[in-house]
């Protein structure tokens, strides 16, 4: 006879602001405004809070399913606007950091750092890539490292 498992309680998660009280003023002043600024450019966006990844991420939902766009990172110096997809985002004023395959994130050290209309622009974008297909994304994910590939051996033959 099949033995029952105990029911496993939901872990509670803490509140954005709950989560933020564990940093300085300062980066949770920089930490709300970027938060301000993804719940501005979308405004059906979810936001939920991750302790494991110690990180406020945000998912939006298109046609019945959830799809994550980013987050955003309190560090004790610094807070972090980051993109699931931020890779495959255009990135015209150079604000994009990370080399792995997929995640790209913008560094914010100062509230000067936040250029609105930027970043909007730049989390727009995560959105609409985030809704698309899985299968398209890994046809784009494919090409783009393929492309990092390429140039990384092209400048290692210039040095």
């Amino acid at each position: 006879m099949p033995t029952k498992r105990p029911l496993q309680s939901k872990t509670i998660r803490p509140t954005p602001e709950q989560f933020l009280a564990a940093f300085p003023p300062e980066i949770q002043a920089l930490a709300n405004e970027l938060r301000s600024l993804v719940k501005a450019t979308l405004p059906n966006v979810v936001e939920a809070v991750y302790p494991g990844w110690k990180l406020i991420g945000y998912r939006v939902k298109e046609a019945g399913k959830s799809h994550y766009v980013g987050f955003v990172a309190p560090l004790p110096d610094r807070a972090v606007l980051g993109f699931e997809y931020g890779v495959l985002l255009s990135d015209p004023h150079g604000l994009l950091e990370g080399d792995g395959k997929q995640v790209r994130q913008v560094v914010i050290k100062r509230r000067k750092d936040i250029q609105p209309k930027t970043l909007a622009a730049l989390i727009a974008e995560a959105a609409q890539i985030a809704v698309t297909p899985k299968s398209k994304l890994l046809s784009l994910l494919l090409e783009r490292e393929a492309e990092q590939k390429f140039h990384a051996r092209t400048r290692r033959r210039k040095e």
